[in-house]
């Protein structure tokens, strides 16, 4: 046999087995931040609009988690990449509910319809971008400090305070959920690759 052909098919199922095990670990770092995610965003109040259980952002973000690249290859060389702030794709409208939530907010706010806009203040809103441009105009909301200013008009307005929905998130540092894997897979990484390799020469052992 070509040793030098024989060393490149053990390199070959190595390789294989390396990927096959980080597909394995890759599905856990998903359902431990799923886990995380669902533990860490819980919205009780059903009028607000940016609840991230609504399937819309839910589904829309684990989506986005299982096609992010962990698993990188450049030419013999493998690396497992876990996502975060910086990395992890937050483009487009659904995203920007939760990423705005991941971030943290400093402060009260609450959550104002364009309709309410325009009855506390007597204009169109230009100066915000609404949270999520996907849904029907009648249901964007804004974020909005929750100031004096604010205040005094939902009571002029309305009648009273509290009629604005409050920002669930509000005073809330930044929520890690990215980071729920991470000690998870540091503290293992080094053992999967050496367990995988083992397997191969095990496999490889058999077939002599």
């Amino acid at each position: 046999m070509d040793m030098k052909r024989a060393v490149k098919g053990t390199e070959g199922k190595v390789k294989k087995e390396v990927i096959d095990k980080l597909n394995d670990i890759k599905a856990d770092v998903v359902a431990m931040i799923m886990d995380d995610y669902d533990a860490r965003l819980v919205v009780d109040d059903r009028n607000s609009k940016t609840n991230p259980q609504d399937p819309k952002y839910r589904d829309e973000f684990e989506n986005r988690l299982m096609n992010f690249d962990f698993i990188n290859m450049v030419s013999d060389r493998i690396s497992f990449k876990l996502p975060d702030m910086e990395t992890f794709d937050f483009r487009g409208n659904t995203m920007k509910v939760i990423e705005q939530i991941l971030e943290g907010t400093a402060g009260i706010y609450v959550e104002v319809s364009e309709e309410d806009y325009e009855k506390m203040f007597g204009k169109k809103i230009i100066s915000k971008d609404p949270l999520d441009t996907s849904v029907p105009k009648k249901e964007r909301v804004y974020l909005m400090r929750y100031s004096n200013i604010v205040r005094a008009a939902e009571r002029n307005t309305f009648g009273r305070n509290n009629y604005l929905t409050k920002y669930p998130f509000s005073n809330t540092p930044p929520i890690p959920v990215l980071d729920a894997a991470d000690i998870y897979v540091r503290n293992n990484m080094d053992r999967w690759v050496e367990d995988a390799i083992n397997d191969v020469v095990k496999k490889i052992k058999k077939g002599m």
